[in-house]
């Protein structure tokens, strides 16, 4: 019985542990960020070493990882998963376990990554249960694996997903292997580090020692584990094989000509996919619109779907395999895109780059620093990018998580090194328009919204999110909240399928139990939507700096008629807060028998630093409070 449980607890927890990347080249570090509790099981001490060794005729250098990991159980009989990850560029040699000293059979599984039992990468997980029969049980774990290719060994992170008393890194690098190792983040972490000379394997040796090491803490909205834990980065650059010189990645050119020919060897068949890109812009005069009419068709047909398939995820689906399924990852989405404009005549061209979950730029020649892949697209001087893995964002809009990051353009034998636009609030603007009266204890009016750039995408994503039989119902649904004394009638749009111009949406609206009465006076409250109250962030738990999701622009206006016989008795106080990452501002208005409510909130910058916390939790508090005061009437 114990063991199909802990089968059965395995498989969930396989399923739970697996990395599930933004994007398809989401390239995995030595150790994923996972996070456990460390109350119960901590990690004694951990030895990993990195070894480059001698290969064979296809892949001279090979990287021989060893980790022996040492737990303990402080409190109640436990049984955890250990777990490692490998692709076809790698293997998993030897897994062994021990109990208090006693050897265990062990009997890993071995599973691709999935999504609906359909789409698979060439990630896979090797995992079993380890038990802990009592407390201050120690349990102890040997892994031994293989990357076959040393371009695949980019980076080894300290933290764990326990809490870790002890941890040793080495990494070895024999005189014929041309390698770098950058420490990254050491300031303040404590890190021990030595370097010495293995005369018996003519090798340099690099050794890092650290101590009461905290697990790694997954947060919502937390930069990606590269901008905030102790690691080791490596590239590696050459070596002298048997077989002469072999090159990896000395310099970005090496980089890009191994990036380009995996590209160049993908079988496109251009003439299959010629067909359909000439219906799509079949109506389209301009060469512009032709561009928009290619790249809104692949974010309405072609679904994205973050899997990795082939050359430990680096080289992209065939075009007319992405056209005929329907379904893509971003490297395929990409090509599919480059291949319909190219049968048009257009300059396209495909383009590797870092979101802003990663740190680096392309400074650094590695795998590390790119996790995604764009088209762009040359046109009368000008460079267009188009990443159609951003289903509703329009032509000439840049997500939040691309702007300003280097962008490395295919160009031949060469390369070109550009950056995605920058852009501001402006971008993504929200704007609600509200003519109201009161009705007994209701609001009656019109309601007018006006959406751009990433507000569109988010309203969009979240409505098809929760949409069940039509699309006007969900909107519905989500525009009032789920509220149902908040009822919309009559709703007209614009078109849902053209993000490319502001999304438009108008409608009537019944706000019931809106007004209260007491006596000769009624009070209302004018904010119904209350954004951003709940953004108070946690400052006791919470370890690393908040992002927001992007920047934007958020304007309400809503213009109450008074009713027959009342007048203003009192206006609530005006909100200004203008900090140079963010504004709140509300206002009220006394004017010709209404009562006029403005509210903005902008943001400038999305990165609220651990130093800004305090001062972000006084001004939502103001806000909320904002929020909270009401407009009061009384009769004549």
């Amino acid at each position: 019985m114990r063991t199909a449980l802990n089968s059965l607890c395995l498989s969930t927890i396989l399923c739970c542990l697996v990395p599930r990347p933004a994007h398809a080249l989401e390239h995995m570090a030595a150790h994923p960020v996972v996070e456990h509790e460390p109350s119960n099981v901590i990690i004694l001490e951990k030895k990993e070493r990195f070894e480059f060794v001698r290969g064979d005729k296809q892949n001279p250098v090979w990287v021989r990882e060893k980790t022996a990991t040492t737990y303990r159980c402080n409190e109640f009989r436990e049984s955890i998963p250990v777990v490692t990850f490998y692709n076809d560029y790698s293997r998993v040699e030897e897994v062994k376990a021990w109990v208090n000293g006693d050897r265990i059979k062990v009997k890993p599984e071995h599973r691709y990554y999935s999504i609906e039992d359909i789409f698979y990468a060439d990630a896979r997980i090797c995992g079993f249960m380890l038990p802990f029969k009592k407390k201050d049980t120690e349990s102890r774990t040997e892994i031994e694996k293989i990357t076959l290719d040393p371009r695949y060994f980019t980076s080894i992170y300290f933290q764990e997903e326990y809490f870790t008393a002890s941890k040793e890194i080495s990494v070895v690098v024999p005189r014929w292997m041309k390698a770098e190792v950058r420490e990254m983040h050491f300031a303040g972490a404590g890190i021990q580090s030595a370097k010495s000379y293995d005369s018996r394997q003519d090798a340099d040796v690099y050794t890092y020692t650290a101590q009461q090491l905290k697990p790694f803490k997954s947060e919502s909205g937390a930069p990606g584990p590269s901008y905030l834990y102790p690691h080791l980065l490596v590239s590696s650059h050459s070596a002298n094989s048997p077989a002469g010189q072999a090159t990896y990645f000395g310099n970005l050119q090496n980089l890009y000509a191994w990036y380009h020919r995996l590209a160049s060897e993908v079988e496109n068949d251009r003439d299959a996919v010629k067909a359909t890109a000439a219906a799509i812009v079949k109506d389209n005069i301009t060469d512009l619109d032709k561009i928009k009419a290619i790249y809104t068709w692949m974010q309405e047909n072609i679904r994205y779907i973050a899997f990795e398939d082939g050359i430990a995820g680096f080289k992209p689906a065939k075009a007319q395999d992405v056209l005929s399924k329907k379904y893509g990852d971003c490297k395929g989405m990409a090509n599919l895109t480059r291949e319909m404009l190219a049968s048009l005549g257009f300059d396209a061209r495909l383009c590797w780059i870092g979101t802003r979950h990663i740190a680096y730029d392309y400074s650094l020649p590695t795998l590390a620093v790119d996790n995604h892949m764009i088209c762009a697209v040359y046109l009368d001087g000008k460079t267009w990018f188009l990443d159609a893995t951003e289903t509703y964002i329009g032509f000439d809009q840049y997500a939040e998580r691309i702007q300003g990051r280097q962008v490395l353009i295919e160009n031949g034998d060469q390369y070109h090194l550009s950056r995605i636009p920058e852009r501001t609030f402006e971008q993504n603007r929200q704007t609600e328009k509200r003519s109201l009266r009161i009705e007994g204890a209701r609001l009656a009016g019109s309601v007018s919204h006006r959406m751009t750039g990433e507000c569109t995408a988010s309203l969009l994503s979240n409505v098809h999110q929760i949409r069940k039989t039509k699309l006007d119902e969900a909107l519905e649904q989500y525009l009032s909240r789920e509220n149902g004394q908040y009822r919309i009638a009559n709703m007209r749009t614009s078109d849902l399928h053209d993000w490319n111009t502001d999304l438009l949406i108008n409608y009537e609206l019944t706000h019931n139990d809106a007004v209260s009465a007491f006596g000769d006076e009624l009070y209302v409250e004018m904010d119904f939507r209350k954004e951003m109250e709940d953004a108070v962030i946690d400052t006791v738990n919470r370890q690393h700096d908040f992002w927001l999701p992007y920047k934007r622009q958020l304007a309400q206006e809503t213009v109450l008629t008074l009713p027959e016989g009342f007048q203003v008795k009192s206006l609530p106080p005006a909100l200004l807060i203008d900090q140079p990452k963010y504004a709140f501002k509300a206002e009220y208005e006394h004017k010709n028998g209404q009562v006029i409510y403005k509210k903005e909130i902008i943001i400038r910058d999305t990165r609220i630093l651990r130093s800004d916390f305090a001062t972000w939790n006084a001004d939502i508090k103001k806000l909320r409070q904002s929020y909270l005061e009401q407009i009061s009437l009384t009769k004549k």
